[in-house]
Parts: C-alpha cells; sequence; structure tokens
C-alpha cells in the first residue's frame, strides 16, 4: 500500500494551489483592466486555477469576482477541462451556501468565469484564532452539510472540502472552489491527476480519494468531518512529515479521538465526527441530509455546550465567568440545570400575556435563545424571515422580541417599524441581534430597542437579560 500511495502522490506531491504554478504564469502585469465587460478592480488571490479578481460588471453595475485561468494554463487540456468542469458543476447547483456563477467567457486567449463576490474569511482563520466553541463549529458545519446535500441531489462530489473552501460572515457560509468537483457516476477519471499525482489537499482526502479508489458524495462526508474535528480541536487530524505520511495515517491508522482533542463537547457530537470519519464509506452517513439531523440534534443535548479546554474561547470564559451557582437538581428533571429555574412567571407588564418572539434565519442562534427562553418557562415563537414575523405581530402581542436586521423578505429594521407603530399601552422589550459590531441605531430606534446583542452570543448576557424580563 505503502508504494501505491508514493506513485500516487508522487516524490514531492504538493496541494494543487502548489502545482505548476510559477508567479510569472500566474501574474501578468500587462494584464488589461478590462475583459469584456467586466473592469477589474483589484486581485483577491491565486490559487490553483489561476487569478481571482474583484471586478464590477459594467453592464448590470454589480460588483462579482472574476475567476482566470492564465493563458499558459488554458492551452493545457487537462487544465482547461478542470476549469470549465467547476463552471458546469456550479452552474448546475443553486444553493444559499453555494457562491453562485453567473457567465464564463473568453477574452482573447484569456478564459475567465464571473460569479458572485464572497466577502467573509476563510474557516482556515477562525480556527487559527484557536478552537471554536461547538455552536460555531456545528453551525459551519451545518451550513456546508446544506450545500453540499444540493450539490450531491445534482450528482455532483466536491472532492476538495477543506477550510480554505469554506467562507464565513455574519450572513452566510459558502463553499467554494469545485475546481476538482466530480459527476458522480459520470465517465470522468475519478481522480484527476496531474503528473501522477493525486489531485486534492492531502490533510482532508478521504481514504478512498488518498489511495485513488472511486469516490461519491460520502469522501465529501468525510473531509467535512476532518473539519469539524480542527474546527472543535483547533488541530488536524491526520498529519505527517510528508504527504505520503499524511495519505498512509489517513488510510491506516485513527487519530487522537476528538472527545479527547475536544474535551467538553457532547458525546452526540463527538459520534458524529467519529462518524464522519469512518474509513469505509459505508459506515458514514448516508447523505448530508442525514448528516444535518444529526448535527441538529448534536446541540440539543447541552444547550450549552460547554468546554474545559486549555484554550476556552471568550464567549465560553465570560459564560463561566457570570453564570451563577447551580441549585442542586432535582430528582424528576431531565435536564441539567445550569443555574436557579423561576417559577413559570406570571403575566408581564399590563395586560400583555408573557411570551417572546424570535425572529432571525439561522437555526443555530434561534434555538440557543429559544433554549434560554424555555429554561425561564418563556413561551415563544419562531420566524425566520421578517414577513412572517410581522404576521406574528400582527395576530398576537409580545413581551420580549428578538429580532435579527438582516432577514429575508422583510429585514429587522421593517420588522422594528412595526414595533414602533403599534405599540400597546406596554411596550415589549426589543433586543436587536446582529453580526455588525459597533451597530449604530438611529435616536428612533433607540426609543424602541432595548438591547443590541452580538454574534456569537454571548450566553451568559442573554441569560441575565431574559432572567430580568421573567
Amino acid at each position: 500500500m505503502a508504494g501505491a500511495l508514493r506513485a500516487m502522490a508522487g516524490p514531492s506531491a504538493q496541494p494543487p494551489s502548489a502545482i505548476r504554478h510559477p508567479p510569472s504564469a500566474i501574474y501578468n502585469s500587462s494584464r488589461p483592466m478590462q475583459l469584456g465587460t467586466y473592469r477589474l478592480i483589484d486581485r483577491l488571490g491565486t490559487g490553483g486555477m489561476g487569478e481571482v479578481w474583484r471586478a464590477e460588471d459594467t453592464k448590470l453595475l454589480r460588483q462579482c469576482a472574476i475567476k482566470i485561468l492564465p493563458a499558459n494554463l488554458a492551452a493545457d487540456p487537462e487544465w482547461k477541462e478542470r476549469f470549465l468542469r467547476e463552471a458546469r458543476s456550479i452552474a448546475s447547483v443553486t444553493h444559499p451556501n453555494i457562491a453562485t456563477i453567473y457567465n464564463i467567457e473568453q477574452d482573447g486567449d484569456t478564459l475567465f468565469m464571473a460569479m458572485e463576490l464572497v466577502e467573509g474569511e476563510p474557516l482556515t482563520k477562525l480556527i487559527e484564532r484557536g478552537p471554536m466553541i461547538p455552536l460555531d463549529a456545528v453551525r459551519v458545519a451545518t451550513h456546508v452539510a446544506d450545500g453540499l446535500a444540493e450539490a450531491h441531489r445534482k450528482g455532483i462530489a466536491h472532492r476538495d472540502i477543506k477550510p480554505d473552501n469554506i467562507i464565513v460572515s455574519t450572513r452566510y457560509v459558502k463553499v467554494l472552489d469545485f475546481g476538482i468537483a466530480k459527476q458522480i457516476g459520470g465517465t470522468t477519471d475519478a481522480n484527476l491527476t496531474q503528473g501522477n499525482m493525486v489531485i486534492g489537499t492531502p490533510h482532508y482526502m478521504s481514504p478512498e480519494q488518498a489511495m485513488g479508489r472511486s469516490v461519491d458524495s460520502r469522501t465529501d462526508m468525510f473531509s467535512l468531518g476532518v473539519v469539524l474535528y480542527e474546527m472543535l480541536s483547533g488541530r488536524k487530524p491526520f498529519t505527517g512529515n510528508a504527504v505520503t505520511e499524511t495519505l498512509l495515517n489517513i488510510v491506516m491508522h485513527e487519530p487522537v479521538d476528538i472527545a479527547k482533542a475536544a474535551a467538553g463537547i457532547t458525546p452526540a457530537l463527538a459520534d458524529v465526527v467519529r462518524r464522519c470519519m469512518k474509513k469505509q464509506p459505508d459506515q458514514r452517513y448516508a447523505d448530508c441530509d442525514e448528516l444535518r439531523t444529526a448535527l441538529v440534534k448534536s446541540l440539543k443535548e447541552d444547550p450549552k455546550l460547554a468546554r474545559q479546554s486549555r484554550i476556552p474561547t471568550i464567549a465560553v470564559r465570560e459564560a463561566r465567568r457570570l453564570e451563577p451557582e447551580p441549585p442542586p437538581r432535582s430528582a424528576v428533571s431531565s435536564h441539567p440545570a445550569p443555574q436557579p429555574t423561576p417559577a413559570p412567571a406570571p403575566p408581564a407588564r399590563g395586560t400583555r400575556a408573557h411570551r417572546a418572539l424570535v425572529a432571525d434565519d439561522d437555526p443555530a442562534t434561534r434555538y440557543i435563545l429559544g433554549s434560554i427562553l424555555q429554561r425561564y418557562h418563556i413561551e415563544y415563537d419562531e420566524a425566520d424571515n421578517g414577513a412572517d414575523a410581522v404576521k406574528l405581530l400582527k395576530n398576537r402581542e409580545y413581551s420580549l422580541i428578538f429580532v435579527d436586521l438582516l432577514m429575508p423578505r422583510v429585514d429587522g429594521w421593517g420588522v422594528i417599524d412595526y414595533v414602533r407603530g403599534h405599540r400597546g399601552n406596554v411596550a415589549p422589550r426589543v433586543f436587536v441581534v446582529t453580526g455588525v459590531q459597533n451597530q449604530k441605531l438611529s435616536a428612533a430606534d433607540q426609543d424602541v430597542v432595548t438591547a443590541l446583542l452580538y454574534k456569537p452570543l454571548d450566553i451568559a448576557k442573554v441569560e441575565q437579560l431574559v432572567q430580568k424580563s421573567a
């Protein structure tokens, strides 16, 4: 097996971004600042498929990303096929967690792709800051699983899921770079190679991909399991002094168990990671929809997902510092009580029923807020867009309202405007949930909004606010 892996990896195998790309082949200082109808603004980076630029579509007057296959690579049939394959793969999938392709064009000898400009941070940068709290890691993994599920339904396996190809912002998580995607069941070579080298990123390859075998959608599940392991623990599960050693470890050895590498995560979440990273594809989840269900359930075992870590995140450390001492457990309690559970709250001020509205398009945020409200015996309704939130407000009065500013259909500002114009005798307590730090409120908004809550949510702060309201 070692000999086979060495043959596939080559004497000095590298990730695609380092293969056959001398700087002069990627960057041409004489490149025109206009490609067709697109005006190039600034170069965002280079990768396995050439340059990526921020550009403006001069016809539609919108910004986009332009991915350019350099002329010397466009003349290589294999690289050109990879480029066209990526365009076809992305174009066949429409999903909010996958970057959208607008067009593929050629200007002279330059082949390029116009696609959605995805603003945000690569997941790599978040991981570099230390292990992520489980809630954040599960949220990212769930979004990626959603995008992959849609790609797999269209018969597309990504085959290069890794932190560099996942962009995270306050609004979305996007999967990028379908450059080595494979049509499942198609006739294309299962592992597109360059000079006898397996194309992909060694640390995140599935065993079947590392051995050059035929792959299907379950290879992405293994890679996502590796990414989830790294998010939770802050380290890669499979490493080596050389690419060949890394591939051998993936195929032949088990990593440090995730329950030890990320002490404090729930058993359910640890089981999700282990099952994703099973060596045999048929021992993994049947599909990404099943994986998504398992991820969501893994949060419900312990809403706070507290972890004892040598490198705790700020949110976990603050929650631990501010949390009051827990009371003795009741013999009939089925859930741990992290702090005193108050008696059911009486109707709030005036005649308004003590009920909450949670309006946020992020299911993880809704779950966190809902869990805290349940702990204080406060009933609540959910809305995943502003239009539904307004409908609920028309039919029922709420004493507490949590509203995300950036929601589809009607945004949070629209919800706040409705509340402002329809306040009864007793005004509700309105909490704005936002990922924009130092969010500014107008004087009119300040008259309606009780407080700002920033994502990722500080659980202790939310609990204090709810406790005061209860």
